[in-house]
């Protein structure tokens, strides 16, 4: 994956003037990638890296050039490139690199906020970045990412556009209760896709319908699971029931609903809650359990690496453009990390820091 990143790198064509140009852009942006392969996250990491590997790096990507970009020159970019340029290379990756483009696959979306880029917290002109990803737990690879700001669209009109856009068929999107909607719903349904939400109280009647009729009805099929781990003991019960039975004008295409009741101590403190989902495809309990907690490995894989690891949360880039860019590159990182068989980018960075010369060699 790393020679098809800068093989789309060096499609990108160049908007600088051609007077004073001293690299081509693809350097800058393979710099950059390279950088952040190696867990070299600010600017001036990216340019200590550069410092120190030089040689190395103008000897395997083959270039006439004495010297590698410049601070200057590798924050101008970043600054000047368009974020539309920087989608291009991330779908054609997707695109070369997604083996489950006509299988099944259950794609968990979700945004996160690019925290630094919050203004006006204080009032109603508040203002920020989100970046929005789908997650392949099927691959480990995130096969969409878009970023939008909250004053001039809102997550539910994104992750619709998303989903209308991406050309995918027989997929699971799986969702958290904002998205529990008519108009989400049937534009997963429109798009030959199915679905798996959450339901809570921002749909108070169907919530109110879920529950009494898991109260009345007997479910199709059970599970049960025990998580007895971190300080806690929690049994958790999944219960599949006739989707048809809800029979809510705007979910026409329900064909389960599911009831997830989790009773137990975390720590020294009892735990119960229960929560409600609807989808319209009709599976076993067990399979519905696993989905919906691999659902979440968006948080841990995707939303916890960026600020964790690449301490996205504690970024001083206020820039919404700059911050986006820099979001939808470490997002790239991440699938190299997955297309090279790691699950911990902890261990990827550890690696990479000592083999990617190597990669780009053997490559």
């Amino acid at each position: 994956m790393i020679n098809s990143l800068i093989e789309e790198f060096k499609k990108v064509k160049d908007f600088r003037k051609n007077r004073g140009k001293r690299h081509e852009l693809w350097v800058v942006l393979t710099l950059i990638s390279l950088a952040l392969l190696t867990g070299n996250i600010t600017y001036k990491q990216i340019d200590n890296f550069r410092k120190n590997e030089e040689d190395k790096l103008i000897k395997l990507l083959g270039i006439d050039s004495k010297r590698l970009p410049s601070y200057s020159t590798i924050r101008r970019v970043m600054t000047e490139i368009q974020q539309s340029e920087l989608q291009k290379i991330f779908q054609s990756i997707v695109e070369k690199h997604y083996g489950q483009k006509s299988g099944l696959d259950w794609i968990a979306i979700d945004g996160k906020c690019l925290k630094n880029t919050l203004t006006n917290y204080e009032n109603e002109q508040q203002n920020r970045q989100i970046m929005v990803s789908g997650f392949s737990q099927e691959t480990k690879l995130v096969i969409m990412a878009e970023s939008f700001e909250t004053k001039q669209c809102s997550e539910n009109a994104k992750v619709r556009s998303m989903i209308e856009n991406c050309g995918l068929s027989n997929k699971v999107f799986t969702l958290d209760a904002l998205h529990c909607s008519r108009e989400t719903t049937q534009t997963i349904i429109d798009s030959k896709n199915d679905y798996l939400i959450t339901v809570k109280a921002n749909q108070i009647k169907l919530h109110n319908d879920l529950k009494k009729l898991a109260k009345t009805q007997k479910p199709l099929t059970l599970y049960q699971s025990k998580d007895n781990g971190h300080g806690r003991y929690v049994i958790r019960t999944v219960s599949v029931f006739e989707g048809h039975r809800v029979k809510h004008k705007n979910y026409p295409h329900l064909r389960s609903f599911i009831k997830v009741e989790r009773v137990g101590f975390r720590g020294n403190k009892e735990y119960n809650q229960i929560l409600y989902y609807i989808s319209s495809r009709k599976l076993d309990a067990q399979t519905f359990a696993e989905k919906i907690q691999e659902h979440w490995s968006i948080e841990n894989q995707v939303h916890w690496v960026k600020d964790v690891i690449f301490k996205e949360d504690k970024s001083r880039l206020k820039s919404r453009d700059v911050a986006s860019k820099f979001s939808l590159f470490v997002t790239l990182t991440l699938n190299v990390y997955r297309s090279l068989g790691f699950v911990s980018i902890k261990e990827g960075q550890d690696w990479l820091g000592k083999n990617w010369a190597k990669i780009l060699a053997i490559a």
